[in-house]
């Protein structure tokens, strides 16, 4: 009942810039129950890889076969902020590097989705592939923001966002995110400009409430791409929030996706909580191959070197693969 008058005093203490509440954030998967598979094209060995039907909205075998031979200037790292990630899991343990042993498992299922999106071992004939068609331009690592509920605190991600900076994330991707206004923004904002200026690119969901992504956040916060997610038919999920209202929105596949899941499974989830994790992983391969490209030079790669979808104004370019790697190389 006092919280009013205990912001307007904190506000008024000398030193004191802003005042935020702690917002509770919370992220529950949707579980696909009636999946659509669309073979792409056996591009890789691996077991399951038929079950992903975003690789040809992507242009993914053009991708795999560009950079087949090539070596990278580094192997760039993504850090997934979420629920933990199963660093056993067969299908991530190649990629996977530990920052804290708590970190590394997940009752959730959500962050080792997540993780298997953007990092999975491809051509290892198990499971599923990523934009990488071997272990030489990305690792994939966990730092746990969410509980084992799903639920977590701003505080707690703007901790984690700091953390994964002051590591040496290449990209940092953030399933989550819960409705915002305009006293909402600034930490978040903060912890971004911190985060771009220690080299990442954060990479945050638009939010799965059909609604515009400028109310939620970090998705509205200044310095992060915002991702849609789009069915099969590159039509925007209809339960995608819109970013027409963001400054870098774009969009990739986020219905039907199957992944990693804890203890070796896997399962098919929707949201832009899977679509997030597809950029994050472009993002990786193209910081292995220019390590100083900034947030913004890789959002006008990947908005330039996207297709339309059925509805662009609203999702914004879908991602293309091999098209944006080819812009990275040709800089």
């Amino acid at each position: 009942t006092d919280l009013n008058k205990i912001v307007e005093n904190l506000r008024a203490v000398e030193g004191v810039l802003s005042v935020e509440i702690n917002d509770i954030v919370q992220t529950t998967p949707i579980i696909s129950k009636n999946p659509n598979r669309k073979n792409p094209n056996q591009l890789t060995n691996d077991e399951h890889v038929g079950n992903l039907w975003g690789f040809n909205n992507m242009n993914v075998k053009d991708l795999h076969a560009l950079l087949n031979g090539m070596k990278p200037q580094k192997v760039a790292k993504i850090y997934i902020l979420d629920t933990g990630v199963d660093g056993k899991h067969e299908d991530l343990q190649g990629v996977f590097f530990s920052t804290n042993p708590s970190y590394n498992s997940d009752k959730v299922g959500h962050g080792t989705h997540c993780a298997g999106i953007a990092a999975a071992v491809s051509n290892n004939e198990k499971g599923i592939a990523s934009f990488s068609p071997n272990t030489n331009f990305v690792l994939v690592t966990s730092i746990k923001v969410l509980n084992d509920n799903g639920g977590g605190t701003q505080e707690g991600i703007i901790d984690g966002i700091i953390e994964a900076a002051d590591a040496g994330a290449d990209v940092i991707s953030m399933s989550l995110g819960g409705m915002s206004n305009g006293e909402r923004q600034a930490a978040y904002t903060e912890a971004v400009e911190y985060a771009n200026r220690a080299g990442a690119i954060v990479v945050v969901a638009a939010g799965n409430s059909d609604d515009d992504a400028a109310d939620y956040c970090p998705a509205n916060a200044a310095g992060v791409i915002t991702v849609s997610a789009i069915d099969e038919n590159n039509n925007k999920a209809e339960f995608s929030n819109y970013i027409n209202n963001v400054a870098m929105g774009i969009a990739a596949p986020g219905v039907n996706i199957y992944s990693t899941t804890p203890n070796n499974s896997y399962q098919y989830m929707n949201g832009t909580s899977m679509a997030t994790p597809y950029v994050a992983g472009l993002l990786g391969v193209m910081k292995s191959l220019n390590p100083n490209l900034t947030t913004s030079e890789a959002y006008n790669i990947l908005k330039n070197s996207g297709i339309d979808t059925q509805n662009t104004t609203q999702t914004g370019k879908l991602i293309q693969a091999a098209e944006a790697v080819k812009r990275v190389l040709n800089q």
